[in-house]
């Protein structure tokens, strides 16, 4: 069948134009599926009429489960939504279906705010990916990014382009994007802020973690992420300590190209506070987290695209951009515009969460 064949039957109409759309095709796909079904929202308290929308598919003392996450990073939620409205096209239509003892919790829109905002952030700031630190401790200290943190207020863009390549020459690429990307609570205003305590987003991930008992059930979580590595990929990526027995399990289910940020062999870095960490804490060696990782337009791409952003909303400097442009310049990286990237998506996700839920319903 030709490619583009395949994306009109299942992949072009799955994929939202908006925050409430993507809520819209959610519910509408669900309410296709002829599993149980237990639906739950949780209502945004800054923002009432912004949701996570979550649904449990399945028995509801399946011994196993497959969790599916999007809109962790809220702009990354489009991509997110499409992969669970696909899902649920392919088991209403019977071209899928459920393992015996097995079920699905399904995740769409964790950070509502922003994805209807275009927004990796919360409305605090918080960037719920770095938010899963132990509060009631000393934060983190991320040392270099405090070493960067005046190149980051240039506002002439070539400048600080060239500020920062300087800097990275100077500490080594992996360094630097550590520094960058891997966590800081220091600054409310920066990029990849980690927060000072526990954000709406948090919340409902350990709601749903204690209510539906998930620490006694072997678990396969998948989290999807869209703007890091190579272009139209999905990268699997485990940051489970080193030689754990998740790890194991992460590559029995996923095979040889899992990639492992603390070994080198991931186009993500380590960091802190990931929502991993939650999971982690949970699960038994049989059990694993992996985030769903698709490439856009690069590194340095992103890095200046989020620099913009969080100038223009701490309304810091004079860039002449305004929230409206960076807005569209972060759906553009996040979300592109294309249907050779869309179907790849679709493509790529249809084969992990198979892979995903082979391995844990498997004996």
């Amino acid at each position: 069948m030709p490619p583009s064949t395949v994306l009109q039957c299942f992949s072009r109409h799955v994929f939202p134009m908006s925050y409430q759309d993507g809520c819209q095709r959610w519910a509408e796909a669900l309410s296709n599926v002829t599993l149980q079904v237990s639906r739950r929202d949780f209502a945004n308290g800054a923002a009432a009429s912004l949701v996570c929308q979550t649904a449990w598919l399945g028995p509801v003392d399946a011994t196993r489960v497959l969790v599916v996450i999007g809109g962790t990073h809220g702009v990354e939620g489009f991509a997110g939504t499409a992969v669970q409205v696909d899902w649920f096209n392919l088991l209403a239509s019977g071209a899928l279906t459920l393992p015996g003892d097995t079920a699905i919790l399904c995740i769409n829109a964790l950070n509502p705010w922003g994805y209807m905002n275009c927004r990796r952030c919360d409305e605090e700031g918080i960037d719920i990916n770095r938010n899963f630190v132990d509060f009631s401790q000393p934060l983190p200290d991320n040392p270099r990014y405090e070493k960067m943190r005046p190149l980051l207020s240039i506002v002439d863009k070539v400048a600080r382009g060239q500020a920062l390549a300087d800097f990275a020459i100077q500490v080594g690429q992996r360094n630097f994007e550590i520094a960058f990307s891997g966590g800081q609570y220091s600054d409310p205003e920066g990029p990849f802020y980690g927060g000072k305590g526990l954000g709406f987003s948090r919340k409902v991930i350990e709601t749903l973690i204690s209510d539906y008992a998930l620490a006694g059930r072997r678990l396969a979580v998948v989290d999807v992420h869209t703007g890091l590595g190579p272009y139209g990929y999905g990268e699997v990526i485990c940051d489970h300590p080193l030689g754990s027995p998740s790890v194991s399990t992460a590559f029995s289910w996923y095979g040889p190209g899992c990639g492992l940020p603390l070994a080198g062999t991931s186009s993500s870095v380590p960091k802190l506070g990931l929502l991993d960490y939650a999971w982690h804490h949970i699960m038994s060696g049989e059990s694993c987290f992996v985030t769903l990782e698709f490439g856009t337009l690069g590194t340095d791409s992103l890095f200046e695209i989020l620099l913009d952003e969080a100038c223009v909303w701490a309304q810091t400097g004079s860039s002449g951009l305004t929230r409206s442009a960076v807005a569209s310049a972060m759906r553009t990286h996040f979300y592109p515009d294309d249907d050779s990237w869309r179907e790849a998506v679709i493509f790529r996700a249809r084969q992990v969460l198979q892979q995903a839920l082979r391995g844990v319903s498997a004996s």
